[in-house]
C-alpha cells in the first residue's frame, strides 16, 4: 500500500488533464462555429493542468523519498546479498516508473469513463481522442520518472551499516551544505533583483515601447521559477524558524506544542510538504488579489463604457423619457478635441455627478466636484500620455484648460469631459436608467445593462474557472499531506507509544498527528502568501493595468481556513491508525 501512495496525485493530474481534452471535443462538437471562441478559455485550462501535473510530480518526489526511507532494511539487505548502488537505483526507478505508468492509464480511463456521463446533461457525448490521451499518459510516465531519480538515487547509496541502524525519525537533519546554500541564496537574490528591476521600468513608463509588456512577464515568471526554487533549495533550514514563529501561540497547549515538535523533527519531508503546498497557495493567492484588482479597474470600465441601462441615440425630449418612467435622463453633447495639439480625441459634456454607478469610479487625482467652466477630466492613462496630472494646463482646441480631475479606467462616452459651457449644439443623445420597455417607439436604443452584464458575468466564469483549477494543485498537496504524515505515523510507532505509555489518550494522541498535518497548511499558506501577494503585484505592473492593488482580504482569509481544515482532515486516517496501535506493540516495534 505505502508503495502505491505516489499513485494517486498523478492519478488526479491525468484525470483533470484528459478531462479538459474532452471537455473542448465536447464543446466543439456541441457548438460548432461558437466553439471558436473559447480557444482562449481552454488555452488557458491547458496552463493550469500544467501546473497541476508539476505540483504532482514534486508531491510524488517527496512521497517516493519517504518511502524509500521506509525501505531501508530491505535495500540494505540487497546490498550485503551483492546488489550494487547502481542496480538498486535502477530498481528503483523503474519501479516508479511503472507506478507513473498505471497512475496515468487510471487517470485517463477515469476520465473517459466520466465523459460518457455527459449526455445526461443534454451535451454530446465526447470521443476518445487517442492522441491526447497518448501525451498524457507519457508525459505523466516521463514526470514520474523524473521525480523518482533523486530519491532513488539518494535511497541507492546508502550503506549497508548505515541503513540497518535503527532511528525514530530518519530525517531530522536540518542542516544543508555550503553549495545547496549557495544556490539557494544566489536564486533568492535573483528574484529579488528581477522583481525589483521589473517593479521600477513597469512603474516609470508611462508610454511602453512595442514588446514591453511581454518582456515584463517573462522577467516576473523567471523571477516566480527561481522565488520558488530558493524556497525548495532553502526549505530544510528555513522550516525551523517558521514553526518556531508559527509555534508561538500554541506554546500553552501541550498538544499543539508536540505537533509543532513532531513537523520540526523532520525538517526535509516538512519543507518538501510545505513547499508544494506553498505553490498551490501562492498560485490561488496571486490569482484571486490580480482578479479583485482587475474587477475594480473593470467596474470602472463598465461604467465608463455602460453608464448607465439605457442610451438612446439623436435628438430627444428628454422631458418626454422622463414622463414615460425612465429615470436619471441625462442628454449630452459630442465633439472632438485636440489636446496639446498632439492628441486628438472624443468628449462629451455629461455630468458624471448624475450618474447611478459613480461609486465604481476611482479618481487618480483631483476631484469630479472641482469641474466647471475652462475645465476638462481626463482618464488616467491618457493623461500619463500627455504628461498631465490634476492642475495641470493644457491646449484644447486652442483653448487653455485645467485639468479638473485623472480618473483610472476611463471617462464615460470618449476620452474626456468637457464643461456644458465650453460645448454648443444641441444633445446627440441620453442616458438613461430604467427597462427598455419603457422608451417610447421609434426611438433608437442601445441596452448597455444587458453590455454590461455580459461582460461581468464572462470575466466572473474566467476567475472561477482558474481558480478552480488552481486548487486542483492545492488538492495534490493535500494529498501529499496526507501520504507524509501516515508514513510518518508508521516511521514514529515507537514514538507514539511512548506517548501513550506516559499518559497520552488516544484521542489527544490522534489529535496531536491531526494538528501535525494541518501544520502543513498552515506553514504552506503563510509562504505562499509572502510569495503570491508581491507576484500579483508584480503580474499587475508588468500588464501595465493602471489601477491600485486590491488585496481581498476575506477571500484571503477562507482560502488560508480551508486549507488547513483540509490539510488536518488529511491527517485524520492516520490519526487513527496511530491512536489504535497499543503501548506495549508500538514499544516492541523496531523501525
Amino acid at each position: 500500500m505505502r508503495r502505491l501512495l505516489p499513485v494517486l496525485s498523478i492519478t488526479i493530474a491525468a484525470f483533470f488533464a484528459y478531462s479538459t481534452v474532452l471537455a473542448k471535443d465536447v464543446t466543439e462538437r456541441s457548438l460548432a462555429v461558437r466553439a471558436a471562441r473559447l480557444v482562449e478559455v481552454f488555452a488557458l485550462l491547458g496552463a493550469f493542468v500544467t501546473v497541476a501535473m508539476i505540483v504532482a510530480a514534486l508531491v510524488s518526489t517527496s512521497t517516493f523519498r519517504i518511502v524509500f526511507a521506509q525501505r531501508m532494511r530491505e535495500l540494505a539487505l540487497l546490498r550485503v546479498v551483492g546488489a550494487s548502488r547502481a542496480r538498486l537505483a535502477r530498481g528503483l526507478i523503474a519501479e516508479g516508473a511503472l507506478t507513473g505508468l498505471l497512475a496515468s492509464v487510471a487517470g485517463v480511463a477515469l476520465a473517459a469513463g466520466a465523459g460518457q456521463l455527459v449526455p445526461l446533461a443534454g451535451l454530446v457525448a465526447p470521443g476518445f481522442p487517442l492522441a491526447p490521451a497518448l501525451v498524457v499518459v507519457s508525459g505523466s510516465f516521463v514526470l514520474t520518472t523524473l521525480a523518482v531519480l533523486a530519491p532513488a538515487w539518494s535511497a541507492a547509496k546508502v550503506s549497508p551499516l548505515e541503513a540497518l541502524r535503527t532511528s525514530a525519525v530518519q530525517d531530522a537533519k536540518s542542516r544543508i551544505g555550503r553549495p545547496r546554500w549557495v544556490l539557494g541564496i544566489l536564486m533568492a537574490v535573483g528574484a529579488v533583483a528581477l522583481l525589483v528591476h521589473v517593479a521600477i521600468d513597469g512603474l516609470a513608463t508611462a508610454q511602453r515601447p512595442s514588446g514591453m509588456t511581454e518582456d515584463l512577464l517573462l522577467r516576473t515568471t523567471i523571477s516566480g521559477a527561481l522565488a520558488f526554487g530558493a524556497l525548495i533549495t532553502l526549505g530544510p533550514a528555513l522550516i525551523s524558524p517558521v514553526l518556531r514563529l508559527i509555534g508561538l501561540p500554541l506554546r500553552r497547549s501541550t498538544i499543539a506544542s508536540l505537533a509543532v515538535s513532531g513537523v520540526g523533527g523532520a525538517p526535509r519531508r516538512a519543507a518538501s510538504v510545505t513547499a508544494v503546498v506553498a505553490l498551490g497557495v501562492s498560485l490561488i493567492i496571486a490569482t484571486l488579489t490580480g482578479a479583485n484588482t482587475l474587477q475594480g479597474l473593470g467596474k470602472a470600465e463598465m461604467a465608463s463604457a455602460y453608464p448607465a441601462d439605457l442610451e438612446i441615440v439623436g435628438p430627444v425630449d428628454a422631458g418626454r423619457l422622463r414622463a414615460s418612467g425612465l429615470t436619471d435622463v441625462l442628454p449630452y453633447r459630442r465633439t472632438e478635441i485636440t489636446i496639446n495639439g498632439t492628441l486628438t480625441m472624443r468628449a462629451t459634456d455629461l455630468d458624471m455627478t448624475k450618474l447611478r454607478d459613480l461609486t465604481d469610479f476611482r479618481v487618480d487625482s483631483g476631484a469630479l466636484q472641482d469641474m466647471g467652466p475652462r475645465k476638462i477630466i481626463l482618464s488616467t492613462s491618457t493623461a500619463s500620455r500627455l504628461g498631465l496630472t490634476a492642475g495641470s494646463r493644457a491646449e484644447v482646441n486652442g483653448v487653455q484648460m485645467t485639468v479638473a480631475a485623472t480618473l483610472f479606467g476611463g471617462v464615460p462616452l470618449g476620452s474626456a469631459l468637457l464643461h456644458s459651457s465650453d460645448l454648443e449644439g444641441e444633445p446627440v443623445g441620453v442616458l438613461a436608467n430604467g427597462a427598455r420597455e419603457r422608451v417610447p417607439a421609434g426611438l433608437e436604443v442601445e441596452s448597455l445593462a444587458a453590455h454590461r452584464l455580459t461582460q461581468e458575468d464572462w470575466f466572473a466564469s474566467l476567475v472561477a474557472i482558474a481558480v478552480g483549477l488552481l486548487f486542483l494543485t492545492v488538492l495534490i498537496a493535500v494529498v501529499g499531506v496526507g501520504s507524509t504524515t501516515a508514513l510518518s505515523v508508521l516511521e514514529r510507532t515507537r514514538e507514539s507509544g511512548l506517548l501513550r505509555a506516559i499518559g497520552l489518550t488516544r484521542r489527544e494522541l490522534g489529535r496531536m498527528v491531526t494538528a501535525e498535518a494541518g501544520l502543513y497548511g498552515v506553514v504552506g499558506a503563510m509562504i505562499g502568501l509572502v510569495i503570491g501577494i508581491p507576484y500579483a503585484w508584480l503580474a499587475i505592473i508588468s500588464l501595465g493595468i493602471e489601477w491600485p492593488l486590491q488585496v481581498p482580504v476575506v477571500s484571503v482569509g477562507v482560502v488560508v481556513l480551508v486549507l488547513a481544515a483540509l490539510t488536518a482532515g488529511a491527517g485524520l486516517l492516520p490519526a487513527r491508525r496511530a491512536a489504535r496501535v497499543s503501548p506495549v506493540a508500538a514499544l516492541h516495534s523496531i523501525q
